[in-house]
Formats: structure tokens, C-alpha cells, sequence
């Protein structure tokens, strides 16, 4: 018994003898440079399908309101500042090396490659709606004030570990979903009201 393997790991004798083969059959004898074989399909595996994410690539200002600078003023700023960068007189990588308030701010905003939920659902709904090369309109997130810009997509094969952790965060949001739900149950089961009649 030679085992389950793919394709590849087996001789190419045997991979084109067995090719055509249902499960269970049995090849015509076979000849190599070791001697004559028959070999028999036990099982057959289609390989699991490599999972494909779309990832994006974005830059951002970010400003954090503070006892010098409103949210409105931060909103503000950054519309002028938008509005600088869609007429040309402004880069957007310049503003942001000058402006943002986040380590990402010495790379020109610059975000890197980014898998969907690896930013706040906030900031990811308003990034996932951009085209390249497009720049949203100022966004309040918790952390700040934002502006965004998109400047690449693409897809990408998910490696081993990233799939591991997309089951994982799968797993806990589900749990986490049935534990609320029986805690909601459990605290609707010890809830009562009491009618009473008004004071004479």
C-alpha cells in the first residue's frame, strides 16, 4: 500500500496508469526499471480548493481630536485637505508623512496589504466601497478621523495559517453568539413584572 498522496508524489508510470481508473479497479501489469507492477485504486481525493481573499491596499490621515483640535475641526481640515488632493495641489503621501497621527505616518500613510476584518468595521465598510485611486470623504472611527484612500486590489491565495485563524475567529464569533444568546434566555427567564395597583 503506497498510501494517500497527490499526484505529484507518485511516479508518472503509475499516475498514468491509474489515471483513468475508477475506485477499486485494478491496472494491467505495469513495467519499470525495478520490474512489473499492478496497481490498484483504493481511493481518490480531489484536492481542497485553494481560498482566494480579496485584499486591499489603503493610505490614511488620521487626526485625533483633542483639547487642541474638535472633531469638527479635524472634519473640517481633512475635507480641505481632500479637496486639495482630488484638484492636485496636494499628495496625499506628503500630507500624510506631515499630518497623521499613527505609526503609519513615516510610510505616507501607507497601510500595507490588508485581509477583510483586519480594520474596525467602520473604517472597512467605507475602505471596501472605494475604487482605486478613489478618496472617501472624511470618517469618524473610534480611534480618530480619517481619509482614505485606496490605491490597489487584489486577489490572493490565503495561506494555511490565515485560513486556520479565519476558522478560529469563525468558531469564537459563533460561540460567542450562542453564549449571549442563552445568557439573553437566561435573564428573560428571571425577569418578572409586577402589576400593581395604583395607591387610594
Amino acid at each position: 500500500m503506497l498510501g494517500l498522496r497527490s499526484a505529484s508524489r507518485y511516479p508518472e508510470l503509475f499516475v498514468n496508469a491509474t489515471g483513468q481508473l475508477a475506485v477499486g479497479a485494478v491496472s494491467e501489469p505495469v513495467r519499470s526499471g525495478a520490474g512489473f507492477h499492478i496497481l490498484k485504486v483504493l481511493e481518490r481525493r480531489q484536492a481542497p480548493a485553494t481560498l482566494v481573499v480579496t485584499q486591499t491596499r489603503a493610505r490614511h490621515i488620521l487626526l485625533r481630536p483633542g483639547a487642541q483640535l474638535s472633531q469638527d475641526q479635524a472634519l473640517s481640515r481633512l475635507n480641505e485637505i481632500r479637496k486639495d488632493i482630488l484638484a492636485g495641489k496636494a499628495d496625499f503621501a506628503t500630507v500624510a508623512r506631515n499630518l497623521s497621527q499613527d505609526g503609519s505616518a513615516q510610510q505616507g500613510g501607507d497601510l500595507g496589504w490588508a485581509n477583510p476584518g483586519m480594520f474596525v468595521p467602520e473604517f472597512e465598510q467605507v475602505m471596501n466601497r472605494l475604487r482605486p485611486g478613489q478618496v472617501a470623504e472624511p470618517l469618524v472611527s473610534r480611534f480618530g478621523v480619517h481619509l482614505i484612500e485606496v490605491t490597489d486590489r487584489r486577489n490572493a491565495p490565503m495561506s494555511d495559517a490565515q485560513q486556520r485563524d479565519m476558522a478560529r475567529n469563525a468558531l469564537r464569533e459563533k460561540k460567542l453568539e450562542e453564549a449571549y444568546v442563552v445568557w439573553a434566555d437566561d435573564v428573560r427567564g428571571r425577569a418578572y413584572v409586577e402589576m400593581r395597583e395604583p395607591p387610594q
